[in-house]
């Protein structure tokens, strides 16, 4: 018999101890009056099956509360558009689609189901692995929608999301030293890539690239790495980056730039866009004042006070010549008027015509007198 059977003092405790949670509640009420009794039994965690993760009533560990339950509202089915998220293709683009799928995931509260493989505890009740259920078909069905086909037919039969992702993560994340260097190589040939137009562009393509960077050396705990990834963080080092790929077109706006060390990267960042800005509006205006194509030489354009609105057109020739014809038109859209003046240039084309060939040339000789102080001639 051991100490604990052979002491009154001490609660009875079932016989099934160790198969199944104790619930506190059912312990006697019995209060221990020995001295030997430990201050600490009731806050002592009881001992459970060795290999089991200690999860909490909810499935999660229970030193991070985690309930399935109330991550679903079946009441209010998730609506997620995916319309703005490219399909993964390989490890091109696996970065921009591994971040919008993170932002998704934690927007469905399925981010810990998925990428961290939290799961209910055994013995958690239905509502809980009904929750998780749920998550998982939800997590499931977004992913076979967001891969191109080839990617969709190696994870599809996973089935569960956290194998598709973890599946996905190791085919193609890549996070080496080849990794890395080629990053910086992404990043100085950006402007091999700018031909001075479109600034706000290029900048947002700079962000980009840098981001990239910053993530890929500060997820690895070598010395060198974590060193570059301070360096990376600091904001000149940024600013006077976006300056140096910038000189070679912008050179007068760069350099009065660089004569002010106190100006942040946000501040350089917004008065290169002002910058852009203006010289759009410049091309606009210089568009609109260029004239048409169609537009004959020495002729000003013909304004209408509401083109909008054909009725309001009136023609002083039809007013005069044609009453009542007069509306809808304007003088110089008269296709009366210019039936007219077709009609008499070739008219008088015709008449000098008649009188070319009318006119005979007269050929007598003419006899001079060379003594004479002048001549004269009855014909022309």
């Amino acid at each position: 018999m051991s100490d604990t059977e052979s002491n009154p003092d001490y609660p009875n405790l079932p016989v099934n101890l160790f198969d199944k949670p104790i619930e506190y509640e059912d312990l006697s009420e019995k209060v221990p009056t020995t001295s030997s009794t430990p201050k600490d039994l009731f806050d002592t965690p009881l001992p459970l099956d060795k290999g089991k993760e200690n999860m909490a009533p909810g499935g999660s560990s229970s030193t991070s509360p985690f309930s399935f339950s109330t991550r679903v509202d079946k009441k209010t089915p998730v609506n997620v558009k995916l319309d703005r998220i490219g399909k993964l293709t390989g490890q091109e683009n696996y970065r921009i689609w591994s971040a919008s799928m993170t932002i998704i995931l934690k927007g469905i509260q399925a981010y810990e189901v998925v990428v961290d493989g939290i799961v209910p505890a055994e013995g958690a009740d239905a509502t809980e692995v009904d929750a998780n259920d749920h998550l998982c078909h939800t997590a499931s069905t977004i992913f076979i929608q967001v891969v191109s086909q080839d990617i969709l037919e190696k994870i599809v039969e996973l089935e569960k999301p956290n194998l598709m992702w973890t599946w996905l993560r190791t085919e193609y994340y890549r996070d080496s030293a080849y990794a890395l260097v080629s990053q910086i190589m992404n990043l100085v040939s950006l402007p091999t890539q700018y031909s001075g137009n479109n600034l706000s562009e290029f900048i947002s393509k700079f962000e980009s690239q840098w981001l990239h960077l910053t993530k890929l050396s500060k997820g690895s705990s070598d010395s060198y790495r974590t060193t570059f990834s301070a360096f990376l963080q600091e904001d000149k080092a940024k600013r006077d980056f976006l300056m140096g790929f910038l000189v070679k077109h912008h050179k007068n706006v760069i350099d009065n730039l660089t004569t002010k060390d106190c100006l942040l990267y946000a501040d350089v960042k917004q008065q290169l866009m002002d910058i852009d800005t203006s010289d759009s509006q410049d091309d606009t205006a210089l568009f609109a004042s260029k004239p048409s194509g169609n537009q004959k030489k020495g002729k000003k354009p013909v304004w209408n006070s509401d083109s909008s609105s054909p009725k309001s057109k009136t023609c002083t020739w039809c007013k005069k010549h044609n009453p009542g014809k007069s509306e809808g038109h304007t003088w110089n859209e008269c296709f009366r008027l210019q039936k007219l003046n077709k009609e008499k240039k070739e008219k008088e084309k015709d008449e000098e015509a008649n009188i070319t060939t009318e006119t005979k040339v007269r050929t007598k000789s003419f006899y001079f007198d060379t003594a004479c102080t002048s001549h004269m001639t009855p014909y022309a």
